[in-house]
């Protein structure tokens, strides 16, 4: 899984983890740590870093599968996105149907 995709899903759904594992997932993808520094620091095994870390990411998935947030906010960032740059164009009518649309699934 990509850095970015997992700090993404443990910032909208992290709060949903048991602290633990919320923690080392935290210390493996926000603070770049691998899983050898994150195991002798936490005294813990490799291995167990290594399964608490796949659980987490499979149960963010889940989240993710079942409740959408992300997705959600990634269309609306691409609305926003789109609607500035119909403003900047001049397209009123384009920028105000993107802007209707965003705020019905608001």
């Amino acid at each position: 899984m990509e850095v970015i995709d997992a700090c993404m899903l443990l910032d909208f759904y992290g709060q949903l983890l048991t602290e633990r594992m919320r923690s080392l997932m935290e210390l493996h993808y926000a603070e770049d740590m691998s899983l050898a520094e994150i195991a002798e620091q936490e005294d813990i095994s490799r291995q167990a870093v290594y399964d608490s870390i796949h659980r987490g990411i499979k149960s963010l998935m889940d989240y993710e599968s079942k409740l959408g947030l992300i997705e959600r906010f990634t269309n609306q960032q691409q609305a926003v996105q789109e609607a500035v740059v119909a403003l900047e164009n001049k397209e009123y009518v384009t920028a105000h149907t993107v802007l209707t649309e965003l705020m019905n699934t608001l």
